[in-house]
């Protein structure tokens, strides 16, 4: 390894290392490999030969228990372990394994430090990690890089994504948080392939409950069989690596050249890569076509999948769920016309479970504006299942897209019947949609229900207060602003709404007083001041609008209209000095307002 390679990596071992290259890690890292080193082993796997067959690492989940990549140990006849000090570990046997996830548990003779253990939960997006791990010479060094993503791949469960420049060594290593936690294993494939599995996968790996000696183990290569390529080629294809994963899926095919899942999962990547020939396709074949447009699907490649999903139904295929994958497929295109016929052809079939293209048809019907056909089928739909929440809350949106608002309530309130710890979304729904339509009369009943199921929540009062304002209602609005402020005395918009009301009573003086309030409560904001000099201005008290509208042209003197009516004031007041002053600087905010205050000023 050249000095340049080694400029990511910490050596631990009986070497002194130069300051020039110690000082070129972080002291998180240095910390870190002081902290955790001795929770880390070197690992070197033998043949019966006594040959070397791979180098690797493992990480220690109790003192005399490590855990290591499957693929390090399957061939091994004896393995030979070193840790951070360079000493040799001595090495029992196989506790247990878990082949489908790449996983060994290894019974130690000797003790080492057990690593504390994290939780990849706390991890966010560009996180720092830490790996240790072996290098070429088989010492024990560290690596930093960043976490990605957590990602749910099938069969296999989650696996963490992460960016770390480490040598193929590092399998099987501890992949550790800023904290020194132990979050998982670092697991490196064919084509350089990292990635992590989560602490919580290598800790329910089960034990055979006895040691198996290596010598005793029949050896196999991982990667030469069909159980090790599928697991490289599932995750590889969850984290966007498509020709790696066609690596896998070629070898596992060359295995077992009669497999129908992986020469489908290939059949997609060869889609997707545009690589037709690669494909192997009967081209005669609706069953495959239709097995490759329902893998493509699940891959979200919809457009690929549309297209083999229409060859199978042209070949005849004679499955009822084509018809319902290929309308899938187009809604996720957004096609809806065709998405709807191929729901329609679905539905026409007779399955069991027709009310599921209903409810498709009825959406994709609704996108298109379509709220005659919308309605019928979903009413269908929620007839044959009158308690599934997600056809209800569509039928519901097509009722209020229709303009059928009465209908909309009533499916939001048997909504509201079937799931009552969500009974207030809902009634604020029916609220909702009542007041977008100026329909203040019937909005202030499902207002009023909020307020029963939830009357601790002062923006439930303050709601059915504007409706009330809305509606004209002056009275009951303030009373309704006042229960608002009962709940939360110091809640400033209940005040400013409860000053609007009062100017629409013509109630000038108490107006201003709960405009004051306001002005308390946000002192900074210069509409308050102004509202508080209006009403003012309206009782006829010029003296009284003064000092609040000089407040408000002092927190905003670009305001033409606070300027204009601070002029009318100081021209009720007779100081027409101030009123042209101020008639001089509206001519360049508001030349209309200043030429309507110069009609007044003598």
């Amino acid at each position: 390894m050249t000095r340049i390679r080694k400029i990511s990596l910490i050596l631990v071992g009986s070497i002194i290392l130069a300051s020039s290259w110690v000082g070129a890690q972080t002291e998180e890292a240095n910390a870190i490999l002081g902290q955790a080193g001795g929770g880390a082993l070197a690992i070197v796997s033998y043949g019966a030969d006594k040959a070397e067959i791979l180098k690797g690492s493992a990480l220690a989940l109790a003192e005399d228990i490590v855990v290591t990549a499957y693929h390090v140990i399957s061939q091994a006849a004896d393995i030979e372990g070193t840790n951070i000090k360079g000493k040799k570990v001595k090495v029992e046997g196989l506790l247990g394994v878990d082949k489908a996830l790449d996983i060994a548990l290894i019974k130690l003779k000797s003790k080492v430090q057990a690593l504390p253990i994290g939780s990849v939960d706390s991890l966010t997006p560009d996180a720092r990690l830490f790996a240790l791990g072996s290098n070429e010479s088989g010492q024990l060094v560290i690596a930093e890089g960043t976490f990605r993503r957590l990602v749910d791949v099938p069969s296999v469960g989650k696996v963490l994504e992460v960016s770390m420049p480490v040598p193929e060594q590092f399998r099987g290593g501890p992949l550790l948080d800023i904290n020194g936690q132990l979050i998982g294993m670092m697991l490196v494939l064919e084509r350089n392939f990292k990635f992590g599995l989560p602490i919580g996968t290598l800790v329910s790996v089960p034990r055979t409950g006895q040691v198996i000696a290596f010598k005793s183990q029949t050896p196999s290569n991982f990667f030469d069989s069909a159980e090790g390529n599928y697991f490289g080629a599932r995750v590889a294809q969850a984290l966007n690596e498509s020709m790696t994963s066609r690596v896998f899926l070629e070898k596992a095919i060359k295995i077992n050249p009669s497999d129908t899942n992986a020469n489908l999962m290939l059949a997609g990547i060869a889609f997707d890569q545009r690589d037709y020939s690669a494909a192997e396709i009967d081209p005669s074949s609706s069953a495959a076509f239709y097995g490759l447009g329902s893998t493509l699907l699940k891959q979200t490649q919809f457009q690929e999948a549309a297209q083999a999903l229409e060859k199978a139904a042209s070949l005849g295929h004679s499955g009822k769920e084509l018809y319902l994958d290929l309308g899938g497929a187009y809604e996720a295109l957004q096609d809806y016309p065709k998405a709807g016929a191929a729901y329609e052809k679905y539905i026409s079939l007779g399955p069991a479970d027709a009310w599921k293209a209903e409810l498709s048809l009825g959406v994709c019907r609704t996108k298109m504006n379509d709220f005659a056909g919308a309605i019928p089928a979903l009413t269908s739909a929620a007839k044959a299942q009158p308690r599934d929440l997600k056809v209800l809350l569509a039928l519901a949106e097509a009722y209020e897209k229709a303009g059928q608002l009465e209908n909309a309530e009533s499916t939001y309130v048997a909504m509201a019947g079937i799931n009552p710890p969500e009974a207030k979304t809902y009634y604020r729904q029916i609220y909702r949609i009542y007041d977008a339509a100026g329909r203040n009369d019937r909005a202030v009943a499902p207002a009023e229900k909020v307020i029963e199921l939830e009357p601790d929540n002062e923006t439930n009062h303050y709601y059915l207060a504007l409706t009330y304002f809305k509606d004209q209602k002056f009275e009951e609005a303030i009373a309704a602003f006042q229960k608002a402020l009962a709940v939360k005395a110091d809640f400033p918009h209940a005040w400013f709404q409860i000053g609007s009301s009062y100017i629409q009573m013509k109630k000038y003086r108490e107006a201003a007083d709960a405009y004051r309030k306001y002005a308390d409560l946000v002192p900074d904001d210069a509409s308050g001041w102004l509202s508080i000099g209006v009403a003012y201005m309206q009782a006829k008290d010029f003296e009284a609008a003064l000092p609040p509208l000089r407040r408000c042209v002092e927190l905003k003197p670009d305001n033409a209209v606070a300027q204009f009516n601070l002029a009318i004031v100081y021209i009720n007041l007779k100081d027409n000095y101030s009123a042209k002053e101020i008639y001089n600087k509206l001519q360049t905010l508001d030349p209309a307002l200043a030429e309507r205050l110069r009609k007044h000023i003598r």
